[in-house]
C-alpha cells in the first residue's frame, strides 16, 4: 500500500472514530446556565429546556451533575485531540515504524472510547432527573436533531 493510501485511509478511520466516539449527547450538552441570547446556537439549546418544561430542581440537579463530569470530559477531550494529533504526525513523518502507528492508532481509540463512556455516564445520570415523559420528549427532539439540515450530528438520539 503507498504512503498516500495508507495517509487517506487512517485520516478516513480517524474521522469515523471520532464521529461514533462523539456522539450527538443528549441532555448532557444542554446548555443549563443563562444562555447568550445573541448567540444562536445557545438560544436553540435554551428552546431545548422548555420543550422539556424542566422543574427548578430538575435544572439545578441536571447542572450539579454536569459540573460533575466537566472537568473530566474537558480533559478527555484534550487527550483525544493531542492523541489524533500525534497520530497525524507519525503518519507525515517517513520514517515511523508501522508498529508505533498501530500503537498510537490503538492509543487514539482507548481514549475515544473512554470519552464515550463518560459522556454515556454523564448521559445516564441527567437521564435519572428525567420524567418518562420528558425522556420520550427528548427522544423525539433528538431524531429531529439528526435529520438533514438539523443538528449537528449523524445519530438519531438514544
Amino acid at each position: 500500500m503507498s504512503y498516500r493510501s495508507a495517509s487517506v485511509i487512517i485520516a478516513l478511520l480517524l474521522t469515523l472514530g471520532s464521529a461514533i466516539a462523539l456522539p450527538i449527547s443528549t441532555a448532557a450538552s444542554i446548555t443549563l446556565a443563562q444562555a447568550d441570547t445573541q448567540s444562536p446556537r445557545l438560544a436553540k439549546k435554551e428552546t431545548w429546556l422548555q420543550d422539556l418544561n424542566l422543574s427548578k430542581e430538575q435544572i439545578q440537579k441536571i447542572q450539579a451533575i454536569r459540573r460533575q463530569y466537566q472537568d473530566r470530559l474537558t480533559q478527555q477531550r484534550q487527550s483525544v485531540k493531542q492523541a489524533q494529533q500525534e497520530l497525524k504526525e507519525l503518519m507525515a513523518s517517513g520514517d515511523a515504524p508501522a508498529e508505533e502507528i498501530r500503537q498510537k492508532f490503538s492509543r487514539v481509540q482507548t481514549l475515544q472510547q473512554t470519552l464515550a463512556g463518560t459522556r454515556m455516564e454523564s448521559m445516564l445520570a441527567i437521564r435519572n432527573v428525567l420524567t418518562a415523559e420528558q425522556r420520550q420528549k427528548l427522544t423525539e427532539l433528538m431524531q429531529q436533531q439528526g435529520k438533514p439540515g438539523r443538528g449537528r450530528g449523524m445519530g438519531t438520539g438514544f
